[in-house]
């Protein structure tokens, strides 16, 4: 039910009613229900997707690994 950054000390809860599925690789997978998704200097990621949902609104947040694009679409 929450999101932030690591390591910098502040982390902030999502709305309520608000779900959050995370697809990561599983050296990122830091808990049953937790993990995250690094990016590095040259613009590369570990790539992942985020299912974001709240109500009947959902959208999807995929991370490319090579280039590390982010690209969101609504799913419905």
């Amino acid at each position: 039910g929450s999101y932030g950054i690591e390591h910098a000390g502040r982390r902030r809860a999502l709305p309520n009613g608000m779900s959050a599925q995370l697809t990561t690789a599983e050296s990122l997978q830091t808990g049953e229900t937790s993990g995250g998704i690094d990016f590095f200097p040259d613009g590369s990621s570990t790539g992942g997707r985020v299912l974001l949902a709240l109500d009947d609104q959902s959208l999807q947040v995929d991370i490319e690994w090579l280039t590390g694009r982010i690209r969101v679409s609504d799913t419905q």
